[in-house]
């Protein structure tokens, strides 16, 4: 069975909070999935999210907003995010951790790391993320 959450908002820094606070909500709601499995998936949405707060340019005279859904599964926890920015022209395939001590640079790539899958598109009227990562207690329940 699956339980699903949502979330719009302005891409501000005060969002964060809400998506903690969303994530707490799917954590309550989903009292059997592992620690790691959460650190795994929240560093990425937080990741993503801050990225979108600070990269993100409008399209045109509306403030850029974006809508976070987030699917629990036994098997696997998701999450897409779409918001009305211009094309962030992003390449996942070239985003790693920058060699030197940078305090920037690093979101995307941990995203990736944290993750089984990320994927980014263009769309008309925005973008969109998508971030799976499956659960470990589903693949233990496997072997």
């Amino acid at each position: 069975m699956s339980r699903q959450f949502s979330l719009r908002a302005a891409a501000v820094p005060e969002s964060l909070e809400l998506i903690h606070q969303l994530l707490e909500d799917v954590w309550e709601g989903e009292p059997g999935i592992e620690p790691m499995d959460r650190i795994r998936f929240e560093t990425a949405l937080i990741e993503v999210a801050s990225n979108i707060i600070e990269h993100s340019q409008p399209a045109g005279t509306d403030p850029v907003r974006f809508v976070l859904a987030v699917e629990c599964e036994p098997e696997r926890l998701y999450a897409e995010f779409t918001d009305n920015a211009k094309p962030a022209g992003i390449d996942l395939a070239a985003a790693g951790l920058p060699e030197d001590m940078s305090g920037s640079g690093r979101g995307l790539a941990l995203a990736k790391v944290a993750l089984d899958q990320f994927s980014y598109a263009k769309e008309d009227g925005g973008n969109r993320w998508t971030l799976l990562c499956r659960r470990k207690s589903a693949a233990n329940a496997t072997h």
